[in-house]
């Protein structure tokens, strides 16, 4: 590949059967689940059918930037007890907060921690 338009081509058949947003050299893919007792497999499915799709196209993901945020207010539901998303044999760090195109997400989906960051980096430009 010599750029990003070759890549934008070959990204451009990479759908999944749930939510997902795509950019640059990023794929954002979400489940959002009517029942959080139930296990949801969507995600699991698609990092599958992710690893499946990058071996084909001669790609490689990588798992040091890949992070798996849980967004849940269900207090009755413990995220330690949510199987962790797994890449090749390798579980998926899980973090309470993740950048995304310059926006820090939270899991509590405030803006805290994105306000600091943006307070503490215009203090030290």
């Amino acid at each position: 590949m010599s750029g990003p338009n070759d890549f934008k081509l070959v990204i451009n058949d990479l759908t999944f059967s749930t939510c997902y947003a795509k950019y640059v050299d990023d794929t954002t893919v979400l489940s959002v689940s009517k029942d959080v007792h139930v296990y949801d497999v969507a995600l699991q499915t698609a990092a599958d059918y992710l690893v499946s799709w990058a071996h084909s196209n001669g790609l490689m993901i990588n798992t040091n930037k890949t992070k798996e945020l849980i967004i849940c207010f269900n207090k009755k539901v413990i995220a330690e007890d949510i199987p962790p998303l797994c890449i090749n044999g390798n579980n998926i760090d899980r973090v309470a907060t993740f950048k995304i195109l310059g926006v820090f997400v939270s899991s509590d989906l405030s803006w805290d921690y994105h306000v600091i960051i943006v307070k503490k980096t215009s203090v030290e430009v």
